[in-house]
């Protein structure tokens, strides 16, 4: 397909659904969601073999798909895959890249936290240069690419992009301070560019999803309240794209709760959260920048 505009392309019947952070649990499920005849997928992500493994199962769904392996800190890599967004006409594109890591305790002679320090310069560096700064340059460029093409506004259909962030944007959760703030990050990002797409069929979607299944999940320790299935999680948050929200939060449970333990005075907040404290085992990058 030539680069057509997005004017030009009102008519195809095609939709082109873009996901990066396609081989982590979120991002795998979106993918399964959305394939179906007459859908094009173009998935980025960190493995390869992820990748092939997913466009094998996914184009038995129906759907066409194409895949790019690149890390969300390669910029370049970022901004090529943004501009192919582009000149594919991808009316949905969905940022679920992300890396956790958490604080280190310091134990005691029988092997009993005595207290936690934060995370390492590297893990935090990783968690900020992944879940913040990758999302929203990938969000950057996609929107600026999208509305130089369009000086107009896009005909048609609404682009939808969606931001998926975590619960732990809408308060601080002291077993990773900087994966919340890599989070929250998406959330005051999207509000600001929501603001300046209005009225050019530009909409933004920022998603906080509790715990879902994944492997990074699994390496959370401690506990997991509501903990949901990838695929459920993945259905509710393609329906809120799809209806183009500005933002959910789920499960409502714990959504709710957080709210009202932001309401409460700091003294009090401890009490409420050591019941959703965990740590998080280390991954291979992250014990590498250990050693």
């Amino acid at each position: 397909m030539g680069e057509e505009t997005f004017e030009q392309h009102k008519g195809c019947s095609v939709k082109t659904v873009a996901i990066a952070g396609a081989t982590g649990g979120i991002g795998r499920a979106l993918a399964r969601a959305y394939a179906e005849d007459g859908v094009r997928l173009l998935l980025a992500g960190r493995r390869r073999d992820v990748l092939c493994d997913q466009k094998r199962l996914l184009e038995k769904q129906g759907a066409s798909v194409e895949v790019d392996a690149f890390d969300m800190r390669d910029t370049e890599a970022v901004v090529r895959w943004c501009k192919k967004a582009v000149s594919l006409n991808a009316t949905r594109v969905i940022l679920a890249a992300g890396v956790s890591a958490s604080v280190e305790p310091v134990l005691n002679g029988v092997g009993v936290a005595e207290y936690y320090l934060p995370e390492t310069l590297t893990d935090l560096e990783r968690e900020l240069s992944v879940n913040a700064v990758g999302n929203v340059l990938a969000c950057n460029e996609f929107v600026r690419e999208l509305m130089k093409s369009c000086p107009n506004g896009v005909a048609g259909e609404q682009v939808q992009v969606a931001l998926v962030a975590s619960l732990a944007a809408l308060t601080g959760l002291p077993g990773s301070p900087g994966y919340s703030a890599s989070k929250a990050t998406l959330r005051i990002y999207a509000e600001a560019l929501r603001r300046l797409t209005l009225g050019r069929n530009i909409g933004v979607t920022v998603l906080f999803p509790g715990f879902i299944e994944s492997d990074m999940s699994r390496r959370y320790q401690g506990a997991k309240p509501w903990l949901m299935s990838a695929d459920e999680g993945a259905q509710k948050m393609k329906r809120a794209i799809e209806a183009g929200k500005s933002e959910l939060a789920f499960p409502k449970i714990l959504a709710f709760g957080i709210s009202l333990l932001n309401l409460l005075p700091e003294c009090l907040q401890p009490i409420f959260l050591k019941g959703f404290f965990f740590t998080v085992q280390p991954d291979q990058e992250s014990k590498a920048g250990r050693r």
